[in-house]
């Protein structure tokens, strides 16, 4: 989701292609609500992988991915917007302390 320019399109074509009944499970990093996990978080993802990413691959692939997280709206307005697009049941379960989040929805 966080290299698609307008979410609620993506989750309305999401919610076509479906049939009814049918789900859809969203994986997708996020950012913790605790401070103190928020903050080591930050460190690891702007500093650490980047770094690891370097030694193994492209460092600027990897470097883009705290930047590519900034555009990700607040939970609740991604809940929001599935449910808007037809997930009337969408709901949000923060997974790993909060650094990742499964959105869940069944199109009605």
């Amino acid at each position: 989701m966080r290299n698609v320019v307008d979410l609620a399109v993506l989750f309305a074509e999401l919610a076509r292609v479906l049939r009814p009944g049918g789900r859809l499970v969203l994986l997708e990093t996020a950012e913790p609500e605790n401070p103190l996990i928020r903050a080591g978080h930050s460190v690891y993802l702007r500093h650490v992988v980047p770094w690891i990413g370097g030694v193994l691959s492209n460092r600027s692939a990897y470097s883009y991915l705290p930047r590519s997280m900034a555009y990700l709206p607040p939970p609740a307005r991604m809940v929001a917007m599935l449910r808007a697009a037809g997930f009337a049941d969408a709901r949000r379960i923060p997974l790993s302390a909060g650094i990742t989040q499964l959105l869940i929805g069944t199109r009605a």
